[in-house]
């Protein structure tokens, strides 16, 4: 008896799995991005590659130790830290960092040219400490040494990577303690559904005596899980031989005489997930995107229409609408737990022995002056790459604007695919001005695309999902937190070898589209500006002013008026192309829940949760599944699924 309750906590074994687990992500992800190119396991919050080794522990590996000896089965606590240790790895080794990290510090070097003029437009604003300077070093990263024989150039890569490190450690502690402070408001008083965690919540859960947890017994998960399984093993198999037919699931329907499209996509993990969504959050993301497809469409045929040209950015106008609506869902979300909040400061602040935080990763003081701490001293490393220090603070508080937004779409809207309206440093040149900023400062705007570019996934929204799956681990839980940043250090470290060991071997133009495409985005950005003297866009602000006033009257009507039926959190990001994706999923999923409600009920709807969690797994275990065949034939840019 002692034994097993010694294993309801963070145990050493499960600590070593988890750390095993997160090299795997770090590495492993790294080398599948850039030379297997197959489907993405880490660039979405949704975090496939989690997913799909939580899978193979729960349903495989641990019954088998379990059979084997059954001291050697991980109780439902150290399986669940695994979890959260390869959930929290997956947001560094892609599109969280490593994947924009390196092309960002090495591309304006390799892609100047006299023609795009770059040497004498911004180059000479950069800080020799922030990028590696050695052109040969830079230019065998990109094109490989000869015959792929010579090693990493650590002498020109380290001073760089070095000089990130102070900004980057501070940004992850402040996401980190920002999500311990939220935590209990959002779980505990307004009580989160976290739909992305409804399936991994599923196979952590284990019944006393048994080896598997009880979703593995139930036919409609198997049922679920075969639909995507198959479909991604036909369309998988179609790259090995090309007369298996492809299911296609995606199309295009243009409306408005061309001026907007309609991007219908049948995504099973989208399907699956929606199933656990509230009826109005999932009745708001498709009707908000079937009105902001009309806005578009009008604005089109109407000629209304913006000069602005913006980075992961396709309709401006209704950009500066989204973040506008972004900034009072934040603000309105933080006024409606101002109550915690409270207690939160006067606990950090006074020692208030009447609020509780023992049950926190941090305590309630550790994290509020690590909030203050982190970022002071953000505000200083961003000040030093050449921005003014006004518009330090205003980077940082947009950011942490879509950071704590995206957050909270992803823990009660379920949003495994989505990112930033507009990203700070577009934000910033549309709305104050190069004039106002500077060209150091332009500069230094262009280099925080390396953690606030694209935003498609980030170590907040992790933390947070982690912080879910943590209420089922027992014992202290402030050492969670030392498992997390361990996670965090892993896969960074291990992301960032792979693909600095990669470019220098097959060189970084033939490895994947970050070294080849997006790398030019930041400089694009820069250049763009600096010609043109980008002036403040006044127009911008009012239609961002009309988006705020938009949900604000939005938010009210949801808490006033018991029969609203729609929440309107996915108003800022209703008019990305990423939402057009998912609509006709979450519609299906929106419409076969409400008919199950309607005439089985609460007890249908339970039952048939096995089915839905089937969906999201088995998408996400195909992915994994044919990353790894291909890896061992050989094969490469073999997508199976995108979505």
């Amino acid at each position: 008896m002692r034994a097993n309750l010694n294993r309801e906590g963070i145990t050493t074994r499960s600590f070593v799995a988890g750390v095993t687990a997160s090299l795997v992500v770090g590495a492993g992800v790294a080398y599948a991005d850039n030379v297997i190119r197959g489907s993405y396991l880490a660039i979405d919050f949704g975090s496939p590659v989690a997913v799909f080794l939580l899978f193979v522990l729960a349903a495989l590996l641990n019954p088998l130790l379990g059979l084997l000896q059954r001291s050697w089965h991980l109780s439902a606590s150290e399986v669940a830290l695994v979890y959260i240790m390869a959930l929290v790895a997956a947001s560094g080794p892609s599109m969280g960092l490593t994947g924009f990290f390196l092309p960002y510090l090495s591309g304006a070097q390799y892609y100047a040219t006299p023609e795009n003029g770059w040497t004498s437009l911004f180059i000479h604003y950069v800080p020799d400490w922030m990028v590696p300077l050695e052109p040969g070093a830079i230019k065998d990263f990109y094109e490989g040494t000869p015959r792929g024989t010579g090693g990493v150039a650590w002498a020109a890569w380290l001073p760089a990577l070095l000089a990130w490190v102070p900004f980057l450690v501070a940004l992850y502690l402040v996401m980190i303690a920002l999500m311990v402070i939220l935590r209990k408001q959002w779980m505990d008083h307004e009580r989160l559904s976290y739909p992305l965690m409804q399936p991994s919540l599923a196979m952590i859960e284990t019944e006393s005596g048994r080896r598997a947890p009880a979703l593995f017994r139930t036919w409609l998960f198997w049922i679920g899980m075969a639909i995507p399984f198959t479909v991604g093993a036909i369309n998988a198999l179609h790259a090995y031989h090309s007369f298996i037919p492809r299911i296609e699931l995606q199309t295009s329907l243009p409306i408005f005489r061309g001026m907007a499209s309609l991007r219908p996509t049948l995504s099973f993990a989208t399907l699956g997930l929606s199933y656990f969504l509230s009826r109005d959050v999932a009745l708001g993301i498709w009707v908000f995107n079937l009105l902001a497809k009309v806005q578009e469409g009008a604005f089109g045929v109407l000629g209304i229409r913006s000069t602005e040209t913006m980075e992961w950015v396709t309709v401006p106008i209704l950009a500066h609408q989204s973040i506008g609506a972004m900034t009072m869902f934040v603000l309105f979300g933080l006024w409606m737990g101002r109550g915690h909040l409270r207690a939160v400061a006067r606990k950090a602040f006074r020692g208030d022995d009447s609020i509780d935080d023992s049950g926190e990763m941090l305590s309630y003081r550790t994290a509020v002056f690590s909030v203050i701490g982190g970022t002071a001293l953000m505000w200083w490393w961003l000040w030093k790459t050449g921005l003014p220090v006004w518009m330090a603070g205003v980077v940082l508080f947009m950011a942490f604007v879509i950071f704590v937004g995206l957050t909270r779409m992803v823990t009660e809207g379920g949003f495994f695919i989505t990112r930033a309206p507009i990203n700070p440093g577009n934000f910033a040149v549309s709305g104050f001005g190069v004039e106002n900023i500077g060209a150091q400062g332009v500069t230094a705007l262009g280099y925080t695309f390396v953690w606030a570019g694209e935003m498609r996934i980030f170590v907040m929204a992790a933390v947070a999902n982690a912080l879910k799956i943590a209420e089922g681990i027992r014992g202290n839980r402030r050492l969670l937190l030392w498992a997390i940043l361990t996670a965090l250090l892993i896969s960074a470290v291990s992301s960032v070898w792979v693909e600095l060991s990669l470019g220098y071997k097959y060189g970084g133009i033939n490895l994947s589209p970050f070294y080849t495409g997006l790398v030019h985005y930041p400089f694009n950005f820069i250049a763009r500006n600096l010609n043109n003297a980008t002036p403040v866009n006044w127009n911008g602000w009012l239609w961002t002013a009309y988006g705020g006033a938009l949900m604000a009257v939005l938010m009210v009507a949801k808490q006033r008026l018991v029969w609203w039926p729609i929440h309107p959190m996915s108003l800022p990001v209703s008019s990305m192309w990423m939402t057009d994706t998912i609509m006709l999923s979450v519609f299906m999923s929106w419409l076969i829940k409400g008919a199950i409600l309607h005439y089985g009920g609460p007890a249908m709807y339970r039952r048939g949760k096995p089915l839905f969690i089937g969906l999201v797994v088995g998408q996400f275990g195909s992915m994994g599944f044919w990353v790894i065949v291909d890896y061992l034939t050989g094969m490469s840019d073999n997508l199976v699924f995108f979505l």
